[in-house]
């Protein structure tokens, strides 16, 4: 499991003020991008060697309250595998500063072939760098 911080900014809300639905799911996708980071990879320089995509065949969110403009959030990100293919990215959006749960949910993740696009064993490398240190 991680902790990622970041901030919502005007340009992540709607007219009111409030993030936008689709813009939790790109903090995810920081969030998972940090994964890499702290591990020192460079995520598309790894899955061009490794001959891999991993693309996103499902997501859920339940939204509990609203995020404001300019309010300090923490993403905790806790990837599941299941099976030898398939990732499962459960995650929680809270309130930096109160620990308000803002959001819960799930992307899931499949690991594909680069070329054929068929579903293939995640490589070791990937799951060293989802599960952390």
């Amino acid at each position: 499991m991680t902790d990622v911080k970041l901030r919502a900014y005007w340009a992540d809300c709607d007219p009111a003020g409030l993030v936008y639905f689709g813009n939790v799911f790109r903090f995810i996708g920081q969030a998972e991008e940090e994964l890499y980071v702290r591990a020192l990879k460079n995520r598309e320089q790894l899955f061009e060697a490794l001959g891999i995509w991993m693309p996103r065949v499902e997501a859920h969110a339940n939204f509990l309250s609203p995020i404001r403009s300019g309010r300090a959030i923490r993403i905790r990100l806790d990837p599941q595998f299941k099976g030898d293919k398939t990732v499962r990215l459960e995650f929680e959006v809270l309130d930096e500063e109160t620990e308000t749960r803002f959001a819960t949910g799930y992307i899931t993740v499949v690991c594909v072939d680069r070329v054929t696009f068929k579903s293939r064993t995640i490589p070791e490398e990937i799951r060293q760098v989802l599960s952390g240190p």
